[in-house]
Protein backbone atom coordinates (compact mmCIF):
# COMPACT_ATOMS: atom_id res chain seq x y z
CA UNK A 1 0.00 0.00 0.00
CA UNK A 2 1.50 3.27 -1.01
CA UNK A 3 2.53 5.39 1.81
CA UNK A 4 -0.04 8.14 3.09
CA UNK A 5 1.47 11.18 3.33
CA UNK A 6 -0.90 13.45 5.21
CA UNK A 7 0.40 16.65 4.69
CA UNK A 8 -0.07 16.83 0.81
CA UNK A 9 -3.86 16.27 1.57
CA UNK A 10 -6.45 19.05 2.20
CA UNK A 11 -8.69 18.48 4.20
CA UNK A 12 -11.65 18.67 1.58
CA UNK A 13 -9.45 15.61 -0.64
CA UNK A 14 -9.39 13.02 2.64
CA UNK A 15 -11.84 10.54 2.76
CA UNK A 16 -12.86 7.24 3.84
CA UNK A 17 -10.16 4.98 2.45
CA UNK A 18 -7.49 7.77 4.12
CA UNK A 19 -9.30 7.82 7.12
CA UNK A 20 -9.63 3.71 7.61
CA UNK A 21 -5.90 3.63 6.29
CA UNK A 22 -4.90 5.66 9.34
CA UNK A 23 -7.20 3.92 11.60
CA UNK A 24 -4.74 0.52 10.43
CA UNK A 25 -1.38 2.31 10.53
CA UNK A 26 -2.08 3.64 14.36
CA UNK A 27 -2.42 0.01 15.49
CA UNK A 28 1.18 -0.42 14.13
CA UNK A 29 2.66 3.04 14.04
CA UNK A 30 2.39 6.51 15.45
CA UNK A 31 0.43 9.24 13.63
CA UNK A 32 1.63 12.18 12.77
CA UNK A 33 0.31 15.41 14.00
CA UNK A 34 -0.96 16.63 10.76
CA UNK A 35 -2.26 12.85 9.79
CA UNK A 36 -4.38 12.67 13.88
CA UNK A 37 -5.65 16.34 12.37
CA UNK A 38 -7.45 14.85 9.32
CA UNK A 39 -8.47 11.73 11.13
CA UNK A 40 -9.98 13.55 13.41
CA UNK A 41 -12.38 15.50 11.56
CA UNK A 42 -13.45 13.14 9.14
CA UNK A 43 -14.29 11.33 12.05
CA UNK A 44 -16.34 13.79 13.51
CA UNK A 45 -18.10 14.52 10.28
CA UNK A 46 -18.33 10.67 8.77
CA UNK A 47 -20.73 8.26 10.50
CA UNK A 48 -19.87 5.52 8.50
CA UNK A 49 -16.11 5.84 9.12
CA UNK A 50 -16.96 6.04 13.22
CA UNK A 51 -18.97 3.08 13.11
CA UNK A 52 -16.12 1.16 11.48
CA UNK A 53 -13.90 2.51 14.18
CA UNK A 54 -16.21 0.54 16.70
CA UNK A 55 -16.74 -2.39 14.84
CA UNK A 56 -12.68 -2.57 14.97
CA UNK A 57 -12.91 -1.99 18.85
CA UNK A 58 -14.93 -4.33 18.99
CA UNK A 59 -13.04 -7.48 17.04
CA UNK A 60 -10.11 -6.44 18.50
CA UNK A 61 -11.38 -6.67 22.58
CA UNK A 62 -12.91 -10.17 21.36
CA UNK A 63 -9.85 -10.93 19.93
CA UNK A 64 -7.99 -10.35 22.98
CA UNK A 65 -10.03 -11.79 25.74
CA UNK A 66 -10.39 -15.13 23.33
CA UNK A 67 -6.41 -15.22 23.49
CA UNK A 68 -6.26 -14.46 27.43
CA UNK A 69 -9.14 -17.35 28.01
CA UNK A 70 -8.36 -21.14 27.50
CA UNK A 71 -11.47 -22.19 26.06
CA UNK A 72 -10.34 -25.92 24.92
CA UNK A 73 -13.61 -25.55 22.84
CA UNK A 74 -13.01 -26.58 19.22
CA UNK A 75 -14.76 -25.24 16.22
CA UNK A 76 -16.62 -27.67 13.77
CA UNK A 77 -15.39 -26.90 10.08
CA UNK A 78 -18.46 -26.21 8.63
CA UNK A 79 -19.18 -23.52 11.75
CA UNK A 80 -15.69 -21.80 10.25
CA UNK A 81 -16.69 -21.66 7.10
CA UNK A 82 -19.66 -20.30 8.12
CA UNK A 83 -18.74 -17.36 10.18
CA UNK A 84 -16.16 -16.86 7.07
CA UNK A 85 -19.62 -16.27 4.91
CA UNK A 86 -21.11 -14.05 7.62
CA UNK A 87 -18.05 -12.10 7.56
CA UNK A 88 -17.41 -11.64 3.87
CA UNK A 89 -21.28 -11.08 3.06
CA UNK A 90 -21.39 -7.91 5.27
CA UNK A 91 -18.23 -6.47 3.83
CA UNK A 92 -19.27 -6.53 0.28
CA UNK A 93 -22.22 -4.31 1.95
Amino acid sequence: MEELKAHTYKWYEFGCKDASYLETKADYATLTFSEKMLYNFHLATCRYCRRFVKQVNQIEALLKKSKSVETGIIMAEEKKLAINQLITDNLSK
